[in-house]
């Protein structure tokens, strides 16, 4: 029982780092890419890849 409850807890330290290692790299992401990151963001990849070909 107490190994159960240790590997449910080791799961969701994994999940929570995954997780917060996501959000930093898609901030950073956002931040590099200037203001077509912030375009994707906002209002997604089609419109980013729309304003690209038509500028």
């Amino acid at each position: 029982m107490k190994q159960f409850l240790t590997l449910k807890k080791i799961k969701k330290v994994l999940k929570n780092l995954a997780v917060s290692a996501f959000l930093v790299f898609w901030a950073v992401g956002m931040l590099a890419g200037g203001l077509y990151g912030m375009a994707a963001v906002a209002c997604g990849i089609p419109f980013v890849i729309g304003i690209s070909v038509f500028e």
